[in-house]
């Protein structure tokens, strides 16, 4: 009977604490950051840390996290919050453990995966960047998998491969053809390979979804300074 009041005593603390905070973030985040009457305390700490995070505030963050593994050792949601908080830091090899940490607590875990191919990806280990990428294009229930395709595309530019490279784009284009990155990728690749239509097709495409960015000016530049069309 004590365990029960004590459940619920937690509860209705962190309930109080994600109302403190969605009061601060305007109506517009109200329903994501409100708790639930069924919520686990486990779950509603994390919503919480997730919260402070968004805001970056990562001292409170990192509170709520700690709180939330030591009701649950391997939540994954609350793992990967501690790898952003210290990946933010610059605490690279705790950032490391944790995001191995929640992929290993969650299978699958596609969003971590994601964020921890760019955490590689921002130190410069573009191979294994490019490997959890692979991985994480494997999930065909990933709402935002054609951004993965893109990722992956940006990464196999990174490492050299252009042919991998494309048809990672051309695989993000045929899931959501309307996403300007691809668009933007496909148009340097073809540029470099000096296949100068094919480059201003795209980018066209690039620029009707995006509108004039630094990147299309400076393509559109190179391709009129010199690049004749196609043979």
């Amino acid at each position: 009977m004590s365990h029960l009041r004590c459940t619920l005593k937690t509860s209705l603390i962190v309930t109080a604490l994600l109302l403190t905070v969605t009061a601060l973030s305007g109506c517009a985040s109200h329903s994501r950051e409100t708790a639930s009457s069924d919520e686990s305390p486990t779950t509603a700490y994390t919503r919480l840390g997730m919260a402070y995070l968004q805001r970056d505030d990562l001292e409170r963050a990192q509170q709520a996290f700690v709180r939330a593994i030591d009701l649950s050792a391997n939540d994954p949601e609350a793992l990967q919050g501690l790898a952003l908080i210290y990946q933010r830091q610059g605490e690279t090899a705790s950032a490391d453990q944790y995001f191995q940490r929640a992929l290993s607590a969650r299978t699958p875990f596609t969003q971590a995966r994601n964020n921890y191919a760019a955490f590689l990806f921002s130190q410069n280990r573009i191979p294994q960047a490019c490997e959890q990428l692979e991985q994480a294009t494997t999930d065909l229930l990933y709402e935002r998998r054609a951004q993965l395709f893109a990722n992956l595309g940006q990464c196999r530019r990174r490492q050299g491969d252009s042919a991998a490279a494309l048809a990672a784009y051309q695989r993000a284009l045929q899931l959501e053809e309307r996403l300007p990155r691809a668009w933007l990728g496909i148009a340097e690749i073809q540029y470099q390979q000096q296949r100068y239509d094919a480059a201003r097709a795209a980018l066209d495409h690039y620029v009707q979804l995006a509108g004039h960015t630094d990147e299309s000016f400076q393509l559109s530049q190179r391709l009129s300074g010199g690049a004749s069309h196609d043979g």
